[in-house]
């Protein structure tokens, strides 16, 4: 009878341990499964995308610090044969110390300057800015590793960590612009890193995260001045982590105060503008970054007539100067979040208020860390909200000047979905359900905002929830002119021999048609002649940047094709509706 029951033991063990041998493999080879496919998924997209007026001043911008770095290595400076597509030889750049936007950080994209340059290396334009584009979209992908692996030391959940990366990549307007936008989605990215990395150090006290920590913050800061807040944040959290604890204060200190002189020593390493002079240049930049202007923006606005950026927006059916309607940022996010992660956000904060307390009595207790960073990121998310809306920022096209804020919340949001898998239930069968339950109402938006994507693709960037889908047409639309790419290879249907002549700026989006144009193949651009004068135009790419409504009317033209996002317009091809002399 013993050796029965032994038996049956030993085989119900045997059992057991055969279920989850296979779950641990599960666990670990689905995130690399994930990241797999996401990274096969970037490299088949990025070239999907149109717009984005700044690109080749933001490649200009680049060159002209990569000059200035090659200049003091000349056995590595390029010769006159190295070409950088768009721009030319570094030495035909400005040089940077009186360079108007010298000031403008570019280590996180300097890379694909310095490849360009590589002998034996040669792009051509379209492929260059295709390159630059998905290399856009590894820094996003980085900052979902990152973010992954913070929430992996927050909950040891491989299932949680993965929802939370999952919500992320599911925010529409954060992965379309993730392969284009290399300013706001490029800060937000090494933002969300170095704030990873501040969690894995308060949660486990890991010194590879202090190490993300600094070089999180040296790139974040770089590329906008705003992300020095992340030091002063990550000194306050570390002394009111370890305030009470004398042994651990004793043991922690030295490695805090190294990781502040190390993300400092590397901010000023890939800040090129600041080896001169330091502490002089890092005044005047953040002077020019306070600007709401600079001379070559107010000079362009001035020759064209047309109101300056930030004081003509579209918002709430009304042309706004956003830095005067306090609720200007809170309304954009309400509006373009998925609005079951806006929920757990709220979920969260009301964790936060029920816990934070009780732990704050017991800051040896070993749940403290993981409370107290979820409250930093609530005090990080609402004062920057808070302080741009006091400091009355200059804010335009939608809430991209505060996309870093998405960074604290979406760790919220994220924890809120955690916190409630880990809420007990008196019965193991209730918790079972409950959490059957949570998670099919998360997979069930994921799937609903996953199509979205797939069916409004490469418009997805126009999304807005349930709460503003309504109203869509009452707010900015497509103000970088991304749609212009859809828009040019449909227009190439009515090429007949004859040159297609394209207007490019009847839609104010500074010319978004003619950078879209210069990333077709050769054989494709050789089919438009490029316009800048309405009147000399036949067709137009128009882009419903501050336009309200739909249909919007052009004299001389009539509506092609229009292309629309949940019933509103978001671009449109024109035709000219009778003859005209070219001028």
């Amino acid at each position: 009878m013993l050796q029965s029951l032994g038996a049956r033991k030993r085989i119900a063990a045997g059992a057991v341990l055969a279920v989850e041998i296979p779950m641990k493999k599960a666990k670990a080879i689905i995130p690399i499964i994930f990241f797999a496919l996401l990274l096969l998924a970037g490299s088949v997209l990025h070239d999907d995308y149109g717009g984005f007026t700044d690109e080749i001043i933001e490649i200009n911008t680049a060159a002209v610090n990569a000059k200035y770095i090659l200049k003091k290595f000349p056995a590595l400076f390029p010769d006159g044969e190295h070409i950088i597509p768009a721009i030319g030889t570094l030495e035909q750049v400005p040089d940077l110390l009186t360079y108007e936007d010298r000031v403008y950080g570019t280590a996180v994209m300097m890379p694909t300057i310095l490849a360009a340059l590589i002998p034996g290396v040669h792009f051509d334009t379209a492929s260059f800015l295709n390159f630059r584009r998905f290399y856009t979209f590894l820094q996003f992908f980085l900052a979902l590793i990152g973010f992954y692996l913070l929430l992996q030391v927050r909950f040891r959940s491989t299932w949680t960590a993965m929802a939370g990366t999952l919500m992320l990549t599911l925010t529409p307007r954060f992965f379309a612009e993730s392969f284009y936008n290399c300013k706001d989605i490029v800060f937000f990215s090494w933002f969300l890193i170095s704030l990873s990395g501040i969690g894995i150090y308060l949660i486990r006290k890991t010194g590879w995260g202090l190490a993300l920590f600094a070089l999180g913050f040296a790139l974040a800061a770089n590329t906008r001045m705003v992300g020095f807040v992340l030091l002063p944040a990550f000194l306050f959290a570390c002394a009111f982590v370890f305030w009470k604890d004398c042994d651990e204060r004793r043991r922690q200190f030295p490695r805090i105060i190294v990781t502040a002189l190390a993300a400092l020593v590397l901010f000023y390493a890939v800040t090129p503008y600041l080896w001169e002079s330091p502490v002089k240049n890092f005044i005047e930049g953040i002077h020019f970054s306070s600007a709401e202007l600079s001379e070559r923006e107010i000079e362009l606005l001035s020759e064209t007539g047309i109101s300056a950026l930030g004081q003509a927006e579209l918002f709430m059916d009304k042309l706004v100067s956003p830095k005067e309607i306090w609720y200007y940022l809170p309304v954009w996010m309400g509006i373009t979040i998925p609005v079951l992660y806006l929920i757990l956000f709220f979920i969260e904060i009301g964790w936060i208020a029920a816990s934070a307390v009780r732990s704050s009595r017991h800051a040896g207790s070993a749940n403290f860390p993981a409370v107290f960073f979820d409250t930093f990121c609530f005090l990080l998310l609402t004062g920057g909200m808070g302080g741009m809306i006091l400091m009355k920022v200059n804010l335009y096209h939608g809430w991209r000047h505060a996309y870093f804020l998405y960074a604290p919340l979406i760790y919220l949001a994220a924890c809120g979905f955690g916190n409630l898998l880990a809420l007990p239930c008196k019965k193991a069968g209730m918790f079972r359900v409950k959490n059957g339950i949570l998670t099919g109402i998360l997979l069930i938006s994921f799937t609903g905002t996953g199509l979205w994507m797939v069916r409004n693709h490469p418009l997805d960037f126009v999304y807005f929830n349930e709460i503003g889908r309504h109203s869509g047409r009452q707010f900015a639309r497509d103000y970088w002119g991304v749609a212009s790419k859809r828009c040019l290879l449909d227009l190439l249907n009515e090429y007949d021999g004859k040159r297609i002549r394209i207007g490019l700026n009847e839609d104010l989006t500074w010319g978004s048609t003619e950078f879209s144009l210069m990333r077709l193949p050769p054989e494709q651009q050789q089919k438009f002649d490029p316009i800048w004068q309405t009147e000399n135009a036949e067709y137009l790419c128009f882009s419903y940047k501050n336009t309200p409504g739909n249909g919007h009317l052009i004299p001389d033209f009539e509506i092609l094709k229009t292309y629309q996002v949940d019933g509103f317009d978001v671009g449109a091809i024109y035709r000219r509706t009778q003859n005209f002399k070219y001028q």
